[in-house]
Order: C-alpha cells, then structure tokens, then sequence
C-alpha cells in the first residue's frame, strides 16, 4: 500500500514514530556500536557521508513509500534525524 500514510505499521504523520524508526536504522544499520545517533545530533558531524546518505534515502523510500526528490535534499531536510523526520510528516500531509 505504497504512498499511505502508514507504511510497515509506522504514521509518517507522526514524528516521533518516524523519528524512532529512522534512528533505529541509522543506529543498527549505519553507525558504528557505541556511536549512536540522537534525534537532534547533526549528521554529517557525526560521520554520516554521501553513501550513508543514500543509505538513509533508500530506506526513506522502502519504508515510507517515496523518493526524496533532488530539491528537497537540502541541509534543512537532511542536518539530522529529527529534520527527516519532519521533512517527512510534511510529506505525508501534502
């Protein structure tokens, strides 16, 4: 049911359910044990590069049904979880 707002049993309306799975993926899938991400934490100082990056959109688009499209890869959009998040819940209202 690609393009709901509720994707694999999450609200992309609800930020701190989006927060939640986009910081368990950065964490499990991403970041090195004993180098979590917190929502607020920005990204990039915390090591994320261009293929974590890509890592992170694909993810965005498995789990939340859509592509982040290049305009909206901004460093708003993208300085930390919690940005993505919100870039998302805005998504899912529009």
């Amino acid at each position: 049911m690609a393009g709901s707002r509720r994707e694999a049993g999450i609200d992309r309306s609800a930020p701190e359910d989006v927060v939640e799975a986009l910081q368990t993926f950065v964490n499990t899938r991403i970041m090195a044990r004993g180098r979590a991400v917190r929502p607020d934490d920005a990204l990039e100082a915390a090591g994320i590069d261009s293929m974590a990056f890509l890592k992170i959109l694909l993810f965005i688009e498995t789990r939340f049904g859509f592509w982040m499209p290049d305009e909206d890869l901004t460093e708003d959009n993208l300085v930390s979880i919690r940005a993505l998040a919100a870039y998302i819940g805005r998504r899912a209202r529009s």
